[in-house]
């Protein structure tokens, strides 16, 4: 089992790079257009790539299945592992990262299929397009999440109507089942 692991992380790795190049490109044009401070959005961006580093180092964890958003130095995590182990040790790790104020842990145990990934990335990707093209709403400034048809918003913005309509926007997405909207409302 852990060689086949090990093989499926070396498969992976390049997506990795892959993935870490496109979060450097988002945290440059996210930190020109973003309801928190520069240097707080920087910082955030920075704590997300550290426990994303420690996942993808670790050989106990899959760094695949873990999803990492921070918002003001509060790391959630999100996905789903085969393993309650795999769980704490995410939790462990990010907890353990510098500037790490709070952890949330939205991880659930248990084999989700290939499909299922495909699918609430699928249903993601509509999401974040839709926020993308409203003008109303600063799609750098809501993270959205998808697990099993379930839309989670997070962030931070400046006024209320935003929020409301990210979650409509949300809502109104073929394949979601439900919207958690934990978006903040507050000043910049």
């Amino acid at each position: 089992m852990k060689k086949i692991y090990r093989l499926k992380q070396a498969h992976t790795f390049n997506k990795l790079g892959i993935t870490l190049l496109a979060l450097g490109a988002v945290v440059v044009l996210g930190a020109c257009a973003s309801t928190q401070p520069a240097s707080e959005q920087l910082s955030d961006s920075a704590i997300t790539a550290k426990v994303e580093a420690k996942l993808a180092a670790d050989p106990e964890v899959n760094p695949f299945e873990i999803d990492v958003d921070t918002n003001e130095g509060v790391v959630r995590l999100s996905g789903s592992v085969e393993e309650p182990g795999d769980r704490s040790e995410a939790v462990k790790l990010a907890t353990n990262t510098q500037g790490v104020k709070r952890v949330i842990n939205d991880i659930t145990i248990g084999d989700s299929t290939m499909s299922e990934h495909l699918d609430d990335a699928a249903i993601t990707m509509k999401v974040k397009t839709k926020l993308a093209a409203d003008p109303e709403i600063n799609p750098f400034n809501i993270d959205v999440d998808c697990k099993d048809g379930v839309v989670t918003l997070s962030g931070r913005v400046a006024k209320i109507e935003a929020s409301r309509e990210a979650e409509k926007l949300a809502r109104n997405t073929t394949g979601v089942r439900q919207v958690k909207n934990l978006v903040e409302v507050g000043k910049e």
